[in-house]
């Protein structure tokens, strides 16, 4: 028998288990140190955080635009970018994990005139793309995470996790640059071969254009590779910012953890998580707990003042763009 929780009530559950974990670990906080290292933060370096979210953010908003302009190239850049800010400050509040953002800039794109198969296509490819980047990072950081980790338990762990992630990054790979694979595990599932000419022709003939554009696609995935590496810049920049500075290395081999651990739908947008995950991964390469958790609280509050150019493009939003002049 399926259980099943109404939205409202998920999100309750989420933000609950949320502010559980978070009373939990700042209950086992050394207070004193920990206020310490608060005002003794240097206020240049954590402005540079902010930067660094500011440079991903626009990262991943010309990175979807590309992907966008394949199909549809009436979207300017800055109207992306203030779109992909602008959904990443109310997605962050809609129940929806990391859906809110995408049905965000579905309904604005749709107000703009843009097709709507159009924008799921550009999303769904940037999704893809995406994930196939999340696995290599996820690949690297566990290697380095195996050779970090004394704990011959987490070692294995950690290869085991490389292993997995490498091969199914491989796969997802090998699928979008050649989608005759694809198309083959569709014949070999049996799947209705209406599928190209019914309500999905629109999508079918998207995926043809996307796949006409290998260079695109590379260099596409090439930049998403590049915006997985941002929360370890912005650990090993905080950890300078607060005086207990980490090697880079330590921040690889952390952070693919915590990313995926966040993705749980256990709490509400991975609080919690993702803090208690890095802190314990931490703990067990030889830090104090308390200099961790301090570093991802303050990483935390980055965050969210990061979001809030997002409520500005909200509150000065643009007009539509002028529809498309028939053949």
């Amino acid at each position: 028998m399926k259980l099943h929780i109404e939205p409202k009530i998920r999100v309750a559950l989420q933000l609950c288990a949320s502010v559980g974990l978070l009373v939990f670990l700042l209950s086992r906080l050394d207070w004193q140190r920990s206020l310490v290292m608060i005002r003794g933060a240097n206020p240049l370096l954590l402005a540079s955080i902010l930067m660094v979210h500011a440079a991903d953010r626009v990262l991943m908003a010309l990175k979807w635009h590309q992907l966008l302009r394949v199909l549809d190239d009436r979207l300017e850049r800055r109207s992306a970018i203030a779109v992909y800010y602008e959904s990443t400050f109310i997605g962050f509040a809609l129940p929806l994990g990391g859906f809110g953002p995408d049905l965000v800039r579905f309904v604005r794109l749709r107000g703009r005139g843009i097709d709507s198969h159009v924008t799921l296509s550009s999303m769904v490819m940037e999704r893809l793309n995406g994930a196939i980047a999340t696995l290599a990072f996820i690949t690297v950081g566990c290697v380095v995470l195996a050779r970090l980790a004394p704990p011959p338990g987490l070692q294995h762990f950690a290869l085991i996790s490389a292993i997995v992630a490498g091969v199914a990054g491989l796969i997802g790979a090998t699928l979008i640059f050649y989608p005759a694979l694809g198309r083959a595990l569709i014949r070999l599932f049996r799947l209705p071969a209406s599928i190209e000419s019914g309500r999905f022709a629109k999508y079918v003939e998207a995926a043809r254009a996307y796949s006409r554009k290998r260079l695109t696609l590379a260099i596409n995935l090439g930049l998403s590779m590049i915006e997985q590496t941002m929360p370890v810049f912005t650990m090993w920049i905080g950890s300078h910012a607060l005086g207990a500075p980490l090697p880079w290395l330590v921040c690889l081999a952390v952070s693919p953890v915590a990313v995926v651990i966040q993705r749980l739908p256990l709490t509400y947008g991975g609080l919690g998580l993702r803090e208690g995950s890095a802190a314990a991964l931490l703990v067990a390469l030889g830090y104090d707990y308390s200099t961790a958790l301090v570093l991802l609280m303050t990483l935390v509050v980055m965050f969210l003042i990061s979001l809030l150019p997002g409520a500005i493009v909200l509150a000065t939003a643009g007009r539509p763009l002028p529809k498309r002049a028939s053949a």
